[in-house]
């Protein structure tokens, strides 16, 4: 062996990725530690063997061969979708560059290839995926249970009630499970029931004849009708009266309805998802929602933590917002800075999600620096923020806290007593104390 062989040799060697040469025949006269980690097979296993044999991938088949190329054609070549078999049968992604080598008359001799293990970055885009579930953004242990709901719901024509704060993206678990079933080809209709009036909202979901009332010039069809064989998605159930509760109460049961001004009983084969951010038992305690509609949406539930109660996502998402926006504004933004960052995992966000998005969206409009900075997040969010001084009483503290609480439950004192941590009665006495 030439002290050139042994120079090649430890050089390649040296190198973490696989690299192996060849003859022109293709047979193997070099095979590197890197490309043993990779295949299985060993440098005796693998010497002398045909490429193509050895690796055994569609790569090598019809004419894609790119070392083939090279050592025909004198081509260099790359390719990133590349899979190869392993000594035990297993596949492997690999990213591969290929080049011919010649001899000192510019002859060519044989080929070089790089293999670039990709095995890791396939289980990180994996991951990724997992944690970008249908557009929905989470890896806390809670929205992995919830993509699971999903994924079990999508297949089947039941009701589902999706319940949970404003913010918390009840729209997007609706569309993931109207694209994860067999009607992703057919109509997502939405409704938003808190912008309609009681006589809009049953013209919007069942549709009018001409005529039908003021201003009724032509007949109009409804979401029902529109969403047939798709999906309904009924956004702010609670917010529909109770005489209208009563028309949705036939459809489900019946799949069944009358236009407003019409006697033509109309069918349609609509999937209904409803979402709430109330507590529909109390609504029916107090006479405000049916309690028998309410067993005919609520076949599947699905309940959405506020993101205060799901931190682990808040970096998460912050990569996404920060990758949403420089692409949207045409910014080059690295990141949020430190301050901005421990603000930004400590903050309650009673708005949730869609608070935190607009709060990176409008911070990146006027940032000026390749960091976020608390200075650029909105005022509303940040406000007079200082460090308590000396004079700041500890009374004083527990009342703002308290009343923060509050408001990020929307008065709700059930909710408010178990974040903050006491009894029910415990927060009414320090409410009281406080006059909050």
């Amino acid at each position: 062996m030439t002290q050139g062989s042994i120079d090649f040799e430890f050089v390649v060697n040296s190198i973490s990725e696989g690299v192996f040469t060849v003859d022109c025949a293709l047979n193997i006269t070099t095979f590197n530690n890197g490309a043993a980690n990779i295949t299985g097979y060993t440098k005796q296993e693998a010497l002398g063997k045909k490429c193509f044999a050895l690796f055994k991938s569609s790569h090598c088949c019809g004419g894609n061969c790119l070392m083939q190329k090279a050592v025909q054609h004198g081509e260099k070549g790359y390719s990133t979708d590349v899979v190869i078999v392993d000594k035990n049968g297993g596949l492997i992604p690999v990213e591969i560059s290929v080049m011919p080598l010649f001899d000192t008359k510019g002859n060519i001799i044989g080929g070089l290839e790089i293999l670039s293990d990709q095995r890791k970055l396939h289980q990180v885009e994996k991951n990724y995926d997992r944690y970008n579930f249908q557009n929905i953004i989470g890896k806390d242990p809670k929205m992995q249970e919830i993509y699971e709901m999903i994924e079990a719901v999508a297949p089947y024509r039941s009701s589902v009630l999706i319940c949970g704060e404003s913010g918390t993206g009840k729209e997007l678990v609706a569309k993931a499970i109207h694209f994860l079933s067999d009607r992703r080809y057919k109509p997502f209709i939405k409704v938003n029931s808190a912008t309609l009036t009681s006589t809009l909202v049953e013209s919007e979901l069942f549709g009018h004849e001409k005529g039908a009332f003021t201003g009724a010039s032509a007949t109009h069809q409804g979401k029902f009708e529109l969403a047939d064989q798709g999906t309904i998605f009924l956004d702010e159930i609670g917010e529909i009266s109770v005489n209208i509760q009563a028309k949705l109460l036939r459809v489900l049961q019946e799949g069944e309805f009358e236009r407003v001004g019409g006697n033509k009983t109309m069918k349609t084969d609509a999937r209904i998802i409803a979402a709430t951010n109330k507590d529909l038992v109390e609504e029916i305690r107090k006479g405000n929602f049916r309690m028998d509609l309410f067993y005919r949406l609520n076949v599947f539930p699905i309940k959405i933590p506020p993101l205060r109660q799901k931190r682990n996502d808040i970096s998460l998402l912050l990569v996404y917002f920060i990758q949403k926006y420089n692409a949207f504004f045409q910014k080059a933004k690295k990141g949020v800075s430190q301050e901005a960052l421990d603000f930004l995992l400590q903050y309650d966000y009673p708005g949730n999600i869609r608070e935190l998005e607009n709060a990176m969206e409008y911070a990146f409009i006027k940032s000026k620096s390749e960091y976020i900075l608390l200075k650029d997040l909105p005022p509303n969010m940040v406000g007079e923020r200082k460090l308590p001084d000396k004079a700041t009483q500890l009374v004083d503290m527990e009342k703002q806290h308290i009343e923060t609480i509050l408001k990020s439950c929307g008065g709700n004192r059930d909710k408010a007593a178990e974040l903050l941590g006491i009894s029910r009665k415990t927060l009414y006495n320090k409410i009281k104390k406080y006059y909050l």
